[in-house]
């Protein structure tokens, strides 16, 4: 416990890490039935994956924590670099790993565990925009400096995204933009951004339409792997718009079936947050885990809603709404442009990751895929996140030290000053005396 409390950075942000890691091995567990069956392996087996993915998680944290903030700058542009290669590896038939008709990660030499590039790109763009908002923040003024600077990077990374996660593409977009408003960039080049970004999705959309929607041959094309997602995105926008209201009244019983089919993960997890009631069920009590496939995962949320209840869904929302409010604190202590920009991207990336996770389980949002950080079951997703919180921790430790630092020389400054002034006094004391 003292080793514990030894450790530099917020407190409070360590303990909401290792609540976080306790939430993650207990949910994990108790939802992995419907995993555990498919995969024909125990529960003890699944809870020991997971509880190796969380000391993974610690040890991927305390490194990131541990590396000095200088290595951070000097990196940012060849991690950012390395995350664009493993996002072009995702195009190369040797590397790439299918699941659920998307390419959701690479395999490196038809070896080892499965590497999901978009947790790393994320990481990746943020640290990238702090290195370029530090050297070339004054020039960005001028919308070519701000485009070639800024808008070619991280268009390319969307861009390489989209053809299999247009939600991950789309939550690097948002939160690039977040960034870039935070640290007071020319609003004239955000709105110019925004605009086009917007005419540029919808143009795409209409690329799709009329030359790729319902021609399969088209889309295993080249070209048309690019729009590959977009008929997903159209299911799923319409799953959600027309579940059990009255927009369904037009539809035949056929239609409203088809909808519902596509939508049945997001009618179990709402079925699991009404079961739940104020209190939910109890641990180990969840019926929902059984037909909830992704219930270790993509719907982790509703799944402790179900066992724990709504009191429970609060404090876990209340740990993301703490854990970013004690960030924003943290910030507000930076001086430098690298640290303020490194700690609001990745504070708001895993915190707009987390509340787009909730938003999805509680039907508020369309099914969007992203996990829960640090709770749901454990990958890559898992390890990058837990070494975002251990950069942030990084951060936190190198401001401490330098406020220290700071502090003992205005003592040490405050010291010399009393003995000068004590010394003039005795001085002009014993001068006094003598005459």
């Amino acid at each position: 416990m003292r080793t514990f409390w030894k450790l530099k950075g917020d407190r409070v942000i360590w303990i909401i890490v290792v609540i976080f890691a306790m939430i993650s091995i207990v949910a994990v567990f108790s939802s992995s039935s419907f995993l555990a069956s498919s995969r024909h392996i125990s529960k003890v087996a699944i809870f020991l994956e997971q509880t190796k993915s969380v000391l993974l998680g610690f040890l991927a944290l305390f490194i990131c924590y541990l590396v000095p903030l200088r290595w951070y700058r000097t990196l940012s542009f060849g991690l950012f670099g390395l995350s664009v290669l493993m996002l072009i590896l995702l195009y190369v038939p040797g590397f790439q790993v299918k699941i659920n008709g998307a390419i959701r990660g690479i395999r490196l030499f038809g070896k080892g565990p499965t590497i999901q590039v978009f947790e790393i790109a994320k990481v990746g763009v943020i640290l990238y925009l702090a290195k370029a908002l530090e050297m070339w923040g004054d020039k960005l003024d001028s919308f070519k400096e701000f485009a070639l600077r800024i808008l070619l990077p991280v268009g390319v990374v969307c861009l390489l995204i989209i053809a299999n996660s247009f939600s991950s593409a789309l939550l690097i977009a948002g939160i690039s933009f977040l960034i870039l408003f935070f640290m007071n960039v020319n609003w004239k080049n955000l709105a110019i951004t925004a605009g086009g970004v917007i005419v540029l999705v919808l143009l795409m959309f209409g690329v799709y339409h009329a030359f790729f929607a319902g021609r399969p041959e088209r889309l295993d094309s080249s070209v048309g792997k690019v729009f590959n997602r977009f008929g997903t995105v159209e299911n799923r926008i319409g799953a959600f718009l027309h579940h059990e209201d009255e927009s369904t009244a037009d539809l035949t019983k056929e239609e409203i079936q088809q909808l519902r089919d596509k939508d049945r993960q997001s009618e179990n997890a709402k079925v699991a947050i009404s079961e739940g009631g104020l209190f939910g069920k109890g641990p180990g009590k969840s019926t929902q885990r059984y037909s909830l496939s992704m219930a270790f995962s993509d719907f982790i949320y509703a799944f402790i809603v179900e066992e724990y209840g709504l009191l429970g869904g609060i404090v876990v929302l209340l740990l993301y709404i703490i854990f970013l409010f004690r960030c924003i604190r943290l910030c507000q202590r930076c001086q430098a442009t690298y640290s303020s920009v490194l700690i609001v991207g990745l504070s708001f990336l895993i915190a707009t990751q987390a509340f787009l996770h909730i938003l999805v389980n509680v039907r508020l949002l369309p099914i969007t895929g992203h996990t829960l950080p640090l709770i749901s079951h454990g990958g890559t997703a898992y390890l990058v996140l837990s070494g975002a919180f251990g950069m942030i921790l990084s951060v936190n430790r190198q401001l401490d030290k330098q406020e220290a630092q700071e502090k003992a020389q205005r003592d040490a400054e405050a010291a010399r000053l009393s003995e000068s002034y004590n010394y003039d006094t005795t001085d002009i004391t014993y001068t006094s005396t003598d005459e």
